[in-house]
């Protein structure tokens, strides 16, 4: 799976669940799970907007191969959301309800990618799809670890070839915040992308200029929009 492909799935499982309020009652198992969750779910179906900050790690299956980065995460619902990096180096990752926007300063480029007849992106819009629609394509269970406050759910594709190369997403949710805060994307093999997020705030004014990037003079726009397989 390519980077860009594990990218959008980190941000399309952290719209699935803070951005688009996707009910997760569904989940519940009874006793104090399902009356958890059914308070998750009510907290996120306030949320229209949302800020935090993020840090991202990207392992893979050979040893000492990490990856760190960090930076800010802006939400405005329906479905816009930009990842503003700013370690190892400022980049900035726009989706919007059409396309994804790469922008590397240091590159002078920016890179669309349409998300409208793209593969990947086809199957990743399952997450914005009712609950009934995920459970078709995942498992979904709770997991339990020690050592931290976080409750766990775990989904694992169904179908193998649809999903081929991811083998699990777990989500870490907040108890005290009733958001999630913590998604570990693993594949098949090993490799995998972690999230945390961290001085989260709910419903903060944002302005629309947040989700528009300024280019300056001299910077080179690659579009793949209307390409069905961009390269990587």
């Amino acid at each position: 799976m390519s980077f860009r492909a594990k990218a959008i799935y980190v941000v399309v499982t952290t719209l699935f669940l803070v951005a688009f309020a996707i009910p997760l009652v569904g989940l519940a198992q009874k006793g104090g799970l399902e009356e958890f969750l059914g308070r998750v779910n009510e907290k996120l179906s306030t949320i229209e907007t949302l800020s935090a900050s993020f840090t991202q790690v990207r392992e893979t299956s050979m040893p000492g191969q990490k990856m760190e980065a960090s930076g800010k995460l802006f939400l405005d619902k329906p479905r816009k959301i930009l990842l503003d990096y700013d370690r190892p180096e400022r980049q900035k990752f726009l989706v919007s309800d059409t396309d994804v926007t790469v922008y590397v300063p240091s590159l002078k480029q920016v890179q669309k990618y349409g998300l409208s007849g793209n593969i990947e992106s086809d199957k990743l819009f399952v997450f914005w799809e009712p609950l009934s629609k995920l459970q078709e394509n995942f498992s979904m269970t709770q997991v339990r670890l020690r050592g931290t406050r976080l409750k766990y759910v775990e989904l694992v594709p169904k179908d193998k070839k649809t999903w081929e190369g991811l083998e699990r997403i777990t989500l870490g949710i907040d108890p005290d915040l009733l958001l999630p805060t913590f998604i570990d994307v693993e594949e098949v093999g090993g490799d995998r992308v972690k999230m945390s997020l961290s001085d989260v705030k709910t419903n903060p004014k944002l302005d629309s200029s947040v989700f528009e990037l300024k280019l300056p003079a001299g910077v080179e726009v690659v579009d793949f929009t209307g390409e069905e397989n961009a390269p990587d």
